[in-house]
């Protein structure tokens, strides 16, 4: 069992399958792909962030021995190495996942919008959607919190896949080792308010100024301030907030902030010319391979 969806979970499970392992591949959101489905590009290459991703989620929603289990959180884990049970609470999605065929004719009928927690509440989505375009399983789901149960999509659907009355299940897993994946949480910026995030509408976290780059993102690429939808003179990318802050019970360094703000800057003049970037840290942290040269690349080369 490979519990956490994300491209560390995805590669583990690819890895252990092609030497023979039977996989089971366990996330709690309704689809695999994690936090790099978000990103635009990836450093220190600047290799666009699906096109890494796709082929993995496609092999592994393909592959004979991965079983791909969304929706679904571990009770308790029983037994010992080489025996243990994994007892699983799957949540509803509403729609048979194995009926669904991911046309999207069941969102374009619906009435009703809500925040994209995709686009990090940037654009609006449908109460039935699917996290993004390349979803593995590419199937809807309904989110309850905001249908209305007008059953419109249960009309429209020619699969015959809505289920309203789908409820929550528990399996049971008996394998032979887990492998834990479980990725990160994203730090809440408003645990530090001196930074204005939540009280004004053009500072933003690192995750949602990479949706505002994706291509597929809230402005198509565009780097539009969300206030009035105008093009930014200049950015100010503010490193290590949370990071090394024992204030808010973080006293480690985050390990990536000082690479991330600088490949979003970098992107950034890259979408539009003529916006003036400057980064502030404390410690320039740039310990991986190649990564101290994509720092004075960017210094050298674009002007960051």
């Amino acid at each position: 069992a490979v519990v956490g969806g994300g491209i560390g979970g995805i590669q583990a499970s690819l890895d252990l399958a092609n030497s023979g392992f039977k996989v089971y591949l366990i996330e709690g959101s309704s689809t695999i792909g994690g936090t790099m489905a978000q990103l635009d590009k990836t450093f220190p290459t600047n290799d666009c962030s699906m096109c890494i991703l796709s082929p993995k989620l496609v092999e592994c929603g393909r592959h004979l021995n991965i079983e791909v289990i969304t929706n679904a959180d571990i009770e308790s884990v029983d037994g010992e190495p080489g025996n243990f049970t994994l007892t699983l609470v799957k949540g509803p999605r509403y729609i048979d996942q194995e009926k669904c065929t991911g046309c999207g004719v069941c969102a374009e009928h619906c009435p009703v919008g809500a925040a994209d927690s995709y686009n990090e509440g940037l654009k609006r989505r449908k109460a039935v959607y699917i996290r993004y375009p390349q979803a593995v399983p590419l199937a809807y789901s309904i989110d309850r919190d905001t249908c209305i149960g007008c059953g419109v999509c249960e009309r429209v659907c020619l699969a015959q896949a809505i289920r309203y009355d789908d409820k929550m299940e528990e399996e049971k897993l008996s394998v032979g080792a887990v492998l834990l994946a479980p990725g990160f949480e994203e730090f809440d910026a408003r645990l530090r308010p001196e930074y204005g995030y939540g009280r004004y509408p053009n500072v933003l976290t690192s995750i949602e100024f990479e949706r505002i780059l994706g291509a597929s993102g809230p402005f198509l690429g565009h780097v539009l301030r969300p206030s009035d939808g105008r093009i930014p003179r200049k950015i100010a990318f503010i490193s290590c907030v949370g990071s090394r802050d024992p204030k808010v019970g973080r006293g480690y360094c985050s390990s990536v902030c000082c690479m991330y703000s600088t490949k979003e800057a970098l992107i950034a003049r890259e979408h539009m010319e003529g916006i003036e970037p400057t980064i502030f840290f404390m410690d320039m942290r740039s310990y991986g391979k190649e990564f101290d040269k994509y720092i004075d690349r960017a210094e050298r080369e674009y002007g960051l």
